[in-house]
């Protein structure tokens, strides 16, 4: 009995260990090629595996997703995502709930040098920027502008700028609605609960509970005629109010 227990272990073992390498070799090789550098095309291969990788973070952790409001979602045109920031998961669930969506982070340049994703991530319309240096975020948002033009890609934004570490919402950066403004889309506003407690409830029974919400589009004749300060006042007021802040 203790041997075919050992057996179905090693079974179960080795099967693990195929299916992270049927994950691992073709992230590694497809990322080797990849440079430090603006890509305007989100690539198929890029998607598929990134969503392989996040739907994977939420099944073994046992988190469960749901997405509330998609039928707000813009159908014949990109968009620019804005949404509250809670976790390092937060882009993750986007990427597995809303894969169909096409969304491209603007991201810190940390998230780029994580091994194998922060190159496959570059491939998928994500743009690194650098909030200390003013020229070179105004590059990045040049680079959204033109990749939410060319129909290529939607952009997602966290105008915090950083994660909330007790899930209140700080202060807006207001620039980054020139994004929008430029490119004459529309904004998606959302709040997104219970990815902080992914990590906090690994790995105990139950998992995360989470939730997207999509709380309201601004529309592109809205977007026409206010100017970027008024959107972020708007899109945060939103939130805020979704949030009871």
């Amino acid at each position: 009995m203790v041997m075919v227990f050992l057996r179905v272990i090693l079974y179960i073992l080795l099967a693990m260990f195929a299916l992270i390498m049927l994950w691992f070799l073709p992230c590694f090789f497809y990322s080797l090629p990849i440079k430090n550098r603006v890509y305007r095309k989100s690539h198929a291969f890029a998607r598929f595996m990134a969503r392989i990788t996040c739907w994977g973070a939420f099944f073994f952790t046992r988190s469960h997703v749901r997405l509330v409001g998609k039928e707000k979602l813009p159908k014949d045109t990109r968009f620019v995502y804005v949404a509250n920031h809670v976790s390092r998961f937060d882009p993750m669930v986007i990427l597995y709930k809303m894969a169909a969506y096409r969304i491209g982070f603007i991201s810190k340049p940390s998230n780029f040098r994580i091994p194998f994703f922060g190159k496959i991530i570059r491939k998928m319309c994500f743009l690194e920027i650098d909030r200390e240096n003013p020229k070179k975020a105004l590059e990045t948002v040049s680079a959204a502008v033109d990749i939410l033009r060319s129909g290529e890609a939607s952009i997602g934004l966290y105008p915090e700028g950083t994660r909330s570490k007790d899930g209140k919402l700080g202060p807006f950066h207001g620039f980054m609605f020139r994004i929008p403004k430029q490119a004459e889309v529309p904004v998606v506003v959302a709040v997104t609960r219970g990815t902080e407690e992914v990590a906090k409830r690994f790995p105990f029974p139950g998992g995360a509970k989470i939730e997207i919400k999509i709380v309201d589009v601004l529309d592109v004749e809205y977007i026409r005629s206010h100017r970027p300060v008024e959107i972020s006042e708007r899109v945060e007021a939103l939130i805020r109010n979704e949030l009871g802040q």
